[in-house]
């Protein structure tokens, strides 16, 4: 059915979805009990994306018959504005360091494949309608910092806070229909 008048159109979209209005949640403990400063400054993040794979089948006259493959999970990347002492981007690298020590003499370090135990975290990013109730939730499961960017310092920059960006490997999202 189409929409063929403003208050059709009012109906349907209501107050629409806001990208300013969303919700990122990191586990307790996650990261060394910064995890609520965490959420507030996470000044800018995505709902996770996926690709669902293509499997060509070659068929008669050079047609292809065409099956659904394999979904992939891009990368996830969130921004994050620099508290004053750096705590959460220290207990992100502390982090990367249990992952991969820094120490290249040292072989500890947690791995997927079970030689030493994993606590990989969920983060949960939910959209808000209006009124801060979730209206769309994502929980990417098993999650670690992949990259820490740089912070950029420069006499020019005044009047801004010092950002940096996170990108987190994941295994796969779980979409909550009913948060």
């Amino acid at each position: 059915m189409a929409i063929t008048t403003i208050s059709e159109l009012r109906s349907s979209v209501k107050a629409g979805a806001r990208s300013n209005l969303y919700k990122v949640t990191l586990p307790s403990g996650a990261l060394g009990g910064v995890e609520d400063d965490f959420g507030f400054l996470c000044k800018a993040a995505q709902l996770p994306g996926s690709t669902l794979g293509v499997i060509d089948i070659p068929f008669m006259a050079g047609r292809r018959y065409k099956l659904a493959g394999d979904r992939t999970f891009a990368d996830w990347t969130t921004t994050i504005l620099a508290d004053q002492n750096q705590k959460i981007r220290q207990a992100l690298e502390d982090l990367q360091r249990e992952y991969s020590p820094t120490d290249y003499n040292s072989s500890v370090g947690k791995t997927r494949n079970g030689s030493v135990e994993t606590d990989f975290n969920d983060i949960i990013v939910e959209q808000l309608d209006t009124l801060g109730n979730s209206i769309y939730k994502f929980t990417l499961v098993n999650c670690w910092p992949s990259d820490i960017s740089t912070i950029d310092l420069s006499y020019d920059s005044t009047d801004t806070l010092e950002e940096f960006t996170v990108t987190w490997s994941y295994d796969y999202f779980v979409f909550d229909e009913n948060p």
